[in-house]
């Protein structure tokens, strides 16, 4: 009797809205003290968008966190294309990345049925966020650590990668990671843009830990978190370019062509764009296989040739690849945890792809690795040349 009586005066405060209030959270308007020096920085910096400069322990939405994220990504951009040589920008078709010139040049084919926002366009672009499975987006859902390491990871992990194989060893809470996010909570982890609301203390060695550390992967990610992480990835320079679906690192020379991107995929559109002075021509590395074809051809297409993520760009930067790719020859080459297509059509100039079997990208210099879903490391190479038709 007494829990019906509590449920009727509860039903009876809802339909009344009568002191409501009393229930509501207030938030802090300033910065946590652990906090208050990152924020106040990014927010000087530009990098903070002002409808979250409050309630700073709040959780942070989908569509904050996409808003959150582009922001930073292009003040950082432009910002960094400042340092470019004016002789440099010539060509350039503009100067500044915005978001309507950033999605006239990247089109796509993903929509969401219940939000019509160009940050989450950018946003989903980029690699960043990705919709439910079911057409939306749900921008007011509130983000988990265990999800925002997945968004931080999809788009840093052409750039600069974590151990996705050390998350169980160092992290005590590990268990609580959903299956689909244990590779990137690992990832972000030892990247150290994510870190653990309990650090990680070691014995005489490594392999000796004393306390393991706490990541709360289930527990919502705030805005102050999500702003100090934003902070973490300037510092380490990712956002110094951009990446596509979180597979193609581009700068600004590449832009120009155009891109079309799905889900997974990225395709780059045959590029004329020509400029003796651009990026490319500017500061290709004396010695490197790419000199001997500076100012012979555009300037667009050599910047076009060696596109991919970053370890994959350095396999491909070789004088037989380049070769192939000028003339036209339609080239495969099987990454396992991509494939990179050489001239498929006279529309494209490359279509990279993501083999959804596999982790993460992980690792650098000439060869990289991947991670397949029960955690083995596993070699990558090139393992296959298809030569075709000059287009």
């Amino acid at each position: 009797m007494k829990k019906m009586i509590t449920m009727l005066l509860l039903v009876s405060i809802l339909i009344s809205g009568f002191n409501v209030n009393v229930y509501a959270k207030s938030y802090q308007q300033q910065p946590s003290d652990w906090a208050a020096e990152g924020v106040n920085q990014a927010i000087t910096d530009g990098l903070v968008p002002e409808e979250i400069q409050c309630d700073y322990d709040k959780p942070i939405t989908r569509r904050e966190f996409a808003t959150l994220m582009v922001t930073a990504i292009f003040t950082s951009f432009n910002k960094y294309n400042e340092s470019y040589e004016e002789i440099t920008k010539l060509g350039w078709e503009f100067r500044t990345l915005t978001l309507d010139n950033f999605l006239e040049k990247v089109e796509s084919d993903i929509k969401f049925t219940d939000i019509d926002d160009k940050y989450i366009d950018v946003a989903s672009r980029l690699g960043i966020v990705n919709g439910l499975g079911d057409g939306t987006f749900k921008p007011d859902n509130y983000i988990t650590r265990a999800e925002a390491a997945v968004m931080f990871t999809n788009y840093t992990q052409a750039i600069r990668t974590g151990d996705p194989a050390s998350g169980d060893i160092e992290i005590e809470d590990f268990y609580l990671v959903p299956n689909w996010a244990k590779d990137a909570v690992s990832m972000a982890y030892t990247a150290e843009y994510l870190k653990g609301t309990r650090e990680v203390i070691y014995g005489i060695n490594t392999l000796d830990i004393r306390q393991k550390a706490l990541f709360s992967p289930l527990e919502n990610i705030t805005r102050e978190q999500a702003i100090i992480v934003v902070t973490r990835l300037q510092d380490f320079g990712v956002f110094r370019s951009l990446v596509l679906e979180g597979l193609v690192q581009i700068y600004m020379d590449n832009l120009f062509g155009g891109f079309f991107v799905t889900t997974d995929e990225v395709r780059v559109k045959a590029n004329s764009y020509d400029n003796e002075y651009a990026g490319m021509n500017m500061y290709i590395a004396h010695g490197s296989a790419m000199e001997q074809f500076k100012h012979k051809y555009p300037s667009g297409q050599l910047g076009d040739c060696t596109l991919g993520p970053a370890v994959i760009n350095m396999t491909l930067n070789n004088t037989e690849y380049i070769q192939n790719f000028i003339d036209g020859k339609n080239t495969l080459y099987d990454f396992g945890i991509v494939t990179v297509e050489h001239n498929p059509s006279d529309e494209y100039f490359s279509i990279i792809n993501h083999n959804m079997e596999y982790g993460y990208i992980v690792g650098g210099g000439n060869t990289t690795e991947y991670f397949d879903k029960d955690m083995n490391r596993l070699d990558v190479k090139l393992i296959e040349v298809r030569e075709g038709k000059n287009n």
